[in-house]
């Protein structure tokens, strides 16, 4: 009897404590699933350079980078991944110049904005790939970088 009650004291606390643990990861997984069809496996780490996300569901912007061992192997063409190469290298360039004014235009403090992307620049190759999906006004941007092992998502 002591066995049975252990057990079924155990397995939630253990359930609890992986939600807590993962619960970044799993709220903004399936966020990016629901809202974008974006999926990505879990990375080693996520770091968060700046979220604006004060009011209204989905309003403002998030900058995210997200650290994988190998990237190049988790993202597929066939998953909506588009190859950055000569024809869409400007592409990727003006969708990111489009998401820094939209940084400046929407929030005040334009100058802490900048620095933040100055101290953490979204770098990019030939044969990378990026994500974007536009539904409205809002927008989805995802830049890999294989050589870096990084995932830039905004």
């Amino acid at each position: 009897m002591k066995k049975k009650t252990i057990i079924w004291i155990t397995i939630p606390l253990l359930l609890v404590g992986f939600m807590i643990v993962n619960w970044n990861y799993i709220s903004i997984y399936a966020e990016w699933r629901l809202n974008w069809g974006f999926e990505v496996p879990k990375p080693n780490m996520i770091e968060t350079v700046f979220n604006t996300r004060y009011g209204f569901p989905n309003e403002g912007q998030t900058y995210l980078v997200l650290d994988y061992d190998a990237i190049e192997n988790k993202i597929k063409q066939e998953d909506g991944w588009i190859p950055i190469n000569g024809e869409s290298s400007d592409t990727v360039s003006n969708l990111f110049e489009t998401f820094q004014k939209d940084v400046a235009d929407i929030n005040d403090h334009t100058q802490n904005f900048k620095r933040l992307f100055q101290e953490n620049p979204v770098t990019y190759n030939n044969n990378d790939r990026y994500f974007y999906k536009l539904e409205g006004n809002s927008y989805i941007l995802a830049i890999s970088n294989t050589k870096e092992q990084k995932l830039f998502v905004m």
